[in-house]
């Protein structure tokens, strides 16, 4: 069976998947994440997120470890050339690993909003304290 296609958007990604030899590709230019999911356990698999780095990887092994369905949860970066890393999950209770990996990418990207929401307040706050000051 051939490796099926599909995009990964917050919160689309299917509940069982059917095989677990697919790819979620996603256009680099539109900031859409790509991931590759090898394995044969819906519990224990290996995710390759294309074109990302320490970055996403350590603050979602973080967001995904905060997970009590979660035994285990890291990244490696393949090679330093190689703009990619196998992200592993391995979760207790027939749960599968894509659960937590969804609801740890939902919740990054809700602490991101949060973040750049409050940075933008901040800076329109100075910005109107110094429009007083020159006032």
């Amino acid at each position: 069976m051939g490796k099926r296609t599909h995009t990964l958007d917050r919160g689309t990604l299917p509940r069982r998947p059917a095989s677990w030899s697919r790819l979620f590709t996603v256009d680099v230019d539109t900031g859409v994440l790509r991931v590759q999911a090898d394995g044969t356990d819906e519990g224990c698999v290996t995710f390759v997120l294309h074109e990302e780095d320490h970055t996403l990887g350590n603050s979602l092994r973080y967001m995904v470890m905060k997970s009590l369905d979660v035994d285990f949860c890291g990244y490696s970066i393949t090679h330093p050339s190689e703009s990619k890393i196998n992200f592993r999950i391995q979760t207790r209770g027939g749960v599968p690993a894509v659960e937590p990996l969804r609801r740890g990418l939902n919740e990054l990207s809700d602490v991101c909003q949060h973040v750049l929401n409050t940075f933008q307040r901040s800076v329109s706050e100075f910005r109107s304290q110094q429009d007083d000051v020159m006032d």
